[in-house]
């Protein structure tokens, strides 16, 4: 029962996320988006870059509002995390208007040198700032 709640208040959070998300994006997610996220949270639980499971977020790899047609794909999914602001430097180059098309790459790079987080992260963002895209 506390697992059936857990997963349920969840998904309510997670569709208030989705309809906010909605008003920036201009677009309309999938009623399946939720479960999606979820599910990617679920079996992807800490960030890509840092590792740390505190704040993790689904990021899109190709924006959902230029490729709504990948907004459920799997592969166009990967965890970043607020907690050490991997989603807004690694994910979108300190731009959220902008995506940084070398998430997958520049995620793993930080990953591999995490013992010295602060200076990778400002190294990636550097070069993830030459290459982020807007719209």
């Amino acid at each position: 029962m506390t697992n059936t709640l857990t997963m349920t208040t969840k998904l309510t959070v997670n569709q208030t996320k989705a309809a906010n998300r909605d008003k920036v994006t201009g677009g309309k997610r999938s009623s399946d988006w939720p479960k999606v996220e979820h599910a990617h949270l679920k079996s992807f639980p800490k960030c890509a870059a840092c590792g740390s499971d505190k704040h993790v977020q689904v990021h899109h790899k190709k924006p959902f509002h230029l490729h709504p047609d990948l907004e459920l794909d799997t592969n166009n999914l990967i965890s970043l995390c607020m907690d050490n602001d991997c989603h807004l430097y690694v994910g979108h180059g300190d731009d959220f208007k902008a995506y940084n098309p070398n998430v997958q790459e520049d995620a793993a790079k930080v990953f591999a040198n995490k013992n010295n987080l602060k200076s990778v992260l400002t190294e990636v963002t550097a070069n993830a700032k030459k290459s982020r895209l807007f719209e």
